[in-house]
């Protein structure tokens, strides 16, 4: 989207609308790419319960746990690999992680 927001005649307004999605985002994305940067590619993703009967259920948290607080993303990777992290995961490990998957 940041690509074509850089094209003559694109209102960026109107482009957010179409995309159902914020102006300000658009405009948040274009300071943040940087001009040599190439283009995003967008994953199609897919939102699943919590524990889909597919899959295993979570293991028991080690730890304090609050009540209704939390998160999970479940990534799927060419081949069929998965990989859940919960909210406190850090980005660089996450990176690391996937990458080795990828390797």
């Amino acid at each position: 989207m940041v690509a074509r927001s850089l094209e003559p005649g694109i209102r960026i307004w109107d482009l957010a609308r179409r995309n159902g999605i914020c102006a300000s985002l658009i405009y948040r994305w274009r300071r943040e790419q940087p001009a040599s940067a190439p283009p995003a590619q967008l994953l199609p993703v897919r939102i699943a319960s919590e524990n889909p009967p597919c899959l295993a259920p979570a293991p028991p948290r080690v730890g304090p746990q609050v009540a209704g607080v939390g998160g999970s993303i479940e990534i799927e990777l060419a081949g069929g690999v998965r990989v859940r992290v919960g909210e406190d995961v850090s980005l660089p490990a996450l990176r690391r992680v996937i990458a080795a998957l990828r390797g």
